[in-house]
């Protein structure tokens, strides 16, 4: 019997003693990334900065779950963001439009010293904003995990779990329809 609380004492020591994620330094290498893809599915600063702080918040309380083995820590913690916007459109009646002659978020601008090119980009992302919601939700969310995430498409395989080519074949098309409403929008 002293024998196995003491492989108990070992066991309980060697879960003490794993190391655990270093979430501060996590969170400063993936928020913008995170930030990015959310802020392109949101059309509100304030739902993203929500919405960021949730997934951040569900990391840390489920870190423990969390297995390299599974996967690359960013396509877990995209996973998160994933599902925390499935969740944030279930809980919702309706989604807002971009409006036409709405403002362009300022976190979404680039900073080019030219204000020619700033006003060329600002009205392209609207328009982009604008022809993005006419695409199905499958199609916004690649390209919302591909363009404002980052991620790689077997990033994006893992996170919307169907298969690589599928997602590189889901992606292209996506990207045809959203240049093809885009073109009939600017007509």
């Amino acid at each position: 019997m002293q024998t196995v609380a003491a492989e108990d004492v070992s066991i309980k020591s060697k879960e003490v003693s794993e190391p655990k994620l270093d979430l501060a330094a996590l969170f400063q290498q993936y928020y913008p990334r995170i930030y990015n893809y959310l802020r392109y599915r949101v059309n509100s600063v304030e739902d993203a900065e929500d919405l960021i702080s949730t997934v951040f918040e569900q990391a840390y309380t489920h870190q423990a779950q969390f297995d390299s083995g599974r996967g690359a820590f960013s396509t877990w913690l995209f996973r998160i963001a994933h599902n925390e916007l499935v969740s944030y459109y279930r809980k919702r009646t309706s989604r807002l439009n971009w409006e036409t002659g709405a403002e362009i978020p300022p976190d979404l601008m680039t900073h080019d010293p030219s204000p020619e090119t700033q006003i060329v980009h600002q009205e392209a992302l609207v328009l982009m904003l604008r022809c993005l919601e006419h695409l199905n939700e499958r199609d916004q969310e690649i390209i919302s995990l591909k363009f404002a995430g980052r991620l790689r498409n077997n990033e994006i395989s893992e996170i919307m779990e169907m298969p690589e080519k599928t997602v590189s074949v889901v992606l292209l098309r996506a990207v045809r329809r959203l240049r093809q409403e885009m073109e009939k929008e600017a007509a």
